[in-house]
């Protein structure tokens, strides 16, 4: 009777650990879609990104924008986008590697671009190192010369 309740156990341990998995999986993977569709924006826009994000970010828009949502969305303003629609709405950011900006060579540029029901609402490229800086995906005077 002991072995028959150890082997319930043991499956039930079992079929828990594959259910956790396969939800941390479905949470954390990347939509392949956006994933695409990201990529190729990007390249049309002539930025080359590593076809991975590095990160994956989920967030809500704020209903009403301080300072910094103010300037972050005139920088998208810039590029063609407008967040004011987008107030209290929740989105995705992905975050990618920039390989041909011209600051690329000597520090870690990113290409952030935010996703509501699959349409692109939001890019910017930035880098948090000591000369940090944002602008818009529109600045193609920022791509390395070949």
């Amino acid at each position: 009777m002991k072995t028959y309740t150890f082997k319930k156990y043991v499956v039930a341990i079992l079929i828990f650990s594959f259910l956790l998995f396969s939800a941390m999986y479905i949470s954390f993977s990347i939509d392949s879609s956006s994933n695409t569709m990201n990529i190729e924006y990007a390249k049309n826009m002539g930025w080359e990104l590593l076809p991975s994000p590095v990160e994956i970010s989920h967030f809500k828009i704020p209903v009403k924008f301080d300072s910094v949502y103010e300037t972050y969305n005139s920088v998208q303003k810039k590029s063609g986008f407008d967040l004011e629609p987008f107030k209290g709405k929740s989105v995705t950011r992905y975050t990618y590697n920039i390989q041909n900006h011209e600051m690329s060579d000597s520090m870690n540029v990113f290409m952030g671009i935010i996703v509501f029901e699959s349409r692109i609402i939001a890019a910017d490229i930035y880098s948090t190192d000591m000369e940090s800086f944002l602008h818009g995906i529109c600045e193609n005077s920022k791509i390395k010369a070949d």
